[in-house]
């Protein structure tokens, strides 16, 4: 078995790796950081490619680096993402930067790892309980930036993509999104009152609850569904159990634009 793990040298990402490492598949990780990409492919045996998560360019060379390195794959976890940025800011393709990193690169790559997707590949997007947060449309940035703002609008954007990609694709493929819940991660350790304004008043409370969330027990649920056949297109819980969406969010119009709009370069 050969498994990508997007983002998967730190956090959840890296424990999602460990525990496919632990079942016997051949696994290759990505990150920004070399130093430890190499470190951990030297602990575990993995993988590690260098990417540029935040572009739309970078996920189509990461594609290609995957496709020289495999040949082919058996799973696909699109785990990176975060929303460390306080203020609305765009990457170097003029993107705003949350979008780009939780949903435009996600999508992207995904798109261009179809080819070498075995038939009855697992691919399993990690997205999160934000995503519910957003009311509005999905296509239009609210007047006033927050970060868990765009993250949530991100994810939910990717979720409705995902489905998109489930209902259109026959036969084996499992197609699925998992919000693992939270853990004390790099990318969380880096969250401000700034970045979640809402939680200003009880950040505290809100720090206190994530330290006590550990990695390892976030990945239980995507290793295993990354390993299993459940079925497709569908949205998991923290627990495992597949959850409702609000029935604008079952719209196949509304996915399918979200997936189309994501490959618009």
């Amino acid at each position: 078995m050969r498994a990508l793990v997007t983002g998967g040298t730190e956090g959840i990402g890296r424990e999602i790796a460990i525990g496919l490492v632990g079942s016997g598949a051949q696994v290759l990780v990505t990150g920004r950081d070399a130093a430890r990409g190499a470190a951990f492919a030297a602990h575990t045996g993995a993988t590690f490619l260098a990417a540029e998560h935040a572009t739309v360019h970078g996920n189509l060379e990461l594609a290609a680096a995957v496709a020289h390195t495999t040949g082919e794959l058996d799973v696909l976890v699109n785990n990176v993402g975060g929303m460390a940025f306080p203020n609305r800011t765009l990457n170097s393709e003029g993107h705003e930067v949350i979008s780009a990193l939780n949903y435009l690169g996600p999508i992207t790559l995904t798109d261009a790892l179809l080819p070498i997707l075995t038939p009855n590949a697992h691919i399993l997007q990690i997205v999160s309980s934000a995503l519910l947060m957003h009311k509005g449309d999905p296509f239009t940035e609210p007047d006033a930036y927050t970060a868990i703002g765009a993250y949530a609008r991100a994810k939910q954007l990717n979720l409705l993509a995902m489905l998109s990609l489930a209902r259109r694709t026959p036969g084996d493929r499992s197609i699925n999104a998992v919000n693992p819940g939270t853990a004390w991660t790099p990318g969380v350790r880096q969250l401000t009152p700034d970045t979640v304004p809402a939680w200003r008043l009880i950040w505290p409370i809100v720090r206190a609850v994530q330290k006590r969330a550990r990695p390892d027990r976030a990945a239980r649920v995507p290793i295993r569904l990354a390993l299993e056949s459940v079925g497709s297109g569908q949205f998991f819980e923290s627990k495992g159990k597949p959850a409702s969406l609000p029935e604008r969010l079952q719209d196949p119009r509304l996915q399918d634009r979200a997936w189309e709009a994501a490959l618009v370069h």
